[in-house]
């Protein structure tokens, strides 16, 4: 008798052993949300400020990061008079800002002999600068005015600033600046914070999350198999597996949202469906998914 009980228990053991083994995850309702990187650059309302005469830089009375109000003088020069040499004194000009806004760029320097129209500084209008991104435009279908994202730029890894999408795009394009790439959408986007201080034209990286289904029912994206149109899961109940069609919705490529086809609390396949049939008895281990 104890024979038979232990070859009973050996058969059940190669039994057990010679069922494929699945990774099963729940169903389950979650937001979902889009991890978004792009890159662009700073952009904005900027004038190069000039004399109107030759002449001497006298002096230049702000520095690269100042505020100047409008009309505030930035600069004075001596200017040389027809046919004088420029050590002889006329009458001096200034240079004044046109507007209100922050000093970025100095060019010239105290001493300095410039030409009519050469540049001497460079002044952006307040609120007037923004990060114009590249965003692909499968991405951008989820974007809305008012999504944060963060901004950082080269050489100024320390520092983080806070975005807010202005402006969407309503056409996907080709970026010129990128021979072959995908089709992207062009986003503008503002500073949350009191002073933006990356220059006009500075290169930038951007980072963010917008959300793209609230409190939806979803399963990990690897569970979900594609198929002539037709998209279905491996439904696991009672040891075995059996195949159920879907309706998908969005993804963020690690979940998927589910409209159709399942509820809440029913487990899927997630890793292990090769081979698998209608009926099959598997032996199922909680799905881990891989950390980031």
């Amino acid at each position: 008798m104890a024979l038979v009980v232990l070859l009973a228990l050996l058969l059940v053991r190669r039994q057990r052993n010679a069922q494929p083994e699945v990774e099963v995850a729940t169903a389950r309702r979650a937001a979902l949300t889009l991890a978004i990187a792009a890159s662009g650059k700073v952009e904005g309302i900027a004038s190069d400020l000039s004399f109107s005469t030759a002449g001497r830089i006298t002096e230049i009375y702000a520095h690269e990061g100042d505020e100047a109000r409008g009309e505030e003088t930035l600069a004075r020069i001596e200017p040389a008079p027809l046919g004088m040499g420029l050590g002889q004194v006329g009458q001096a000009e200034v240079i004044r800002a046109p507007y209100d806004g922050w000093v970025v760029t100095i060019y010239q320097r105290p001493g300095a002999v410039v030409q009519a129209g050469q540049a001497v500084l460079r002044l952006v209008a307040r609120g007037g600068t923004w990060v114009t991104a590249f965003i692909d435009s499968e991405d951008a279908q989820y974007l809305k005015e008012g999504n944060a994202f963060t901004c950082r730029a080269g050489g100024y890894l320390a520092r983080a600033w806070n975005l807010r999408v202005t402006s969407i795009g309503h056409e996907a394009i080709p970026r010129e600046d990128i021979p072959g790439s995908a089709r992207q959408v062009r986003v503008r986007l503002r500073t949350t914070e009191a002073e933006f201080g990356l220059p006009v034209g500075t290169p930038v990286d951007i980072d963010g999350e917008v959300p793209i289904a609230a409190e939806a029912l979803t399963v990990p994206a690897a569970a979900v198999t594609r198929e002539d149109n037709r998209t279905s899961v491996w439904l696991y109940a009672d040891g075995r597996v059996s195949p159920r069609q879907v309706r998908i919705g969005a993804n963020n490529f690690r979940d998927v949202v589910i409209l159709e086809g399942l509820a809440a609390g029913e487990q899927v396949v997630v890793e292990g469906k090769t081979d698998l049939a209608d009926g099959t008895a598997v032996r199922a281990v909680d799905w881990e998914r891989d950390e980031e």
